[in-house]
């Protein structure tokens, strides 16, 4: 009985595999023929599907290159948010300096305004009468060396105050 139910069991494969199987092996092989074939096919059809090809694939690198623009300005606007914070402080560290030099140069300023009112007050000392000018100035040599000093000492000041606010100018405009 084991042996008449094998036997049946194998003439009833046989033509199921004959029928079901066998046509999908084939298809199955022969499916990349048909593939190849298919592609000769839409050559004759339309010749211009190789151009079509090939501007899909220009197409796609301009996207790579659209991505690739998109990743550097990112990396710009990141320099440029470095670059601002940077400059922010720059600018702390400038009004910082600005000021220290504005105060030293007010400092040099009121020396300047001493010695002048010094100067002003030997130029004041030295106001004889027109008339005996020539006398009192015969008679007073060491007292107009003596504000020929104080005019060349404030000279000097006025000077040393004038190259300081330069050199301080100059250190703020980076020269």
């Amino acid at each position: 009985m084991t042996n008449i139910g094998r036997a049946v069991l194998v003439a009833a494969l046989i033509p199921l595999g004959a029928f079901y199987l066998a046509p999908r092996v084939y298809n199955l092989t022969a499916t990349p023929y048909r593939l190849d074939q298919a592609v000769v096919s839409a050559n004759k059809y339309n010749p211009a599907l190789t151009e079509l090809v090939e501007h899909e694939q220009v197409t796609l690198s301009a996207f790579t290159a659209l991505d690739k623009m998109e990743a550097a300005l990112a990396s710009v606007h990141a320099t440029d948010t470095a670059v601002s914070a940077e400059l922010t402080t720059l600018t702390g560290h400038i009004t910082g300096d600005l000021q220290a030099t504005l105060e030293h140069a007010g400092a040099n300023v009121t020396e300047l305004v001493t010695s002048l009112e010094t100067l002003t007050a030997h130029v004041n000392s030295l106001q004889l009468p027109i008339d005996g000018a020539t006398a009192a100035l015969d008679g007073n040599t060491a007292a107009m060396d003596a504000i020929l000093a104080d005019a060349r000492s404030t000279a000097d000041k006025v000077h040393n105050a004038r190259l300081s606010a330069e050199e301080s100018a100059n250190d703020l405009s980076g020269k």
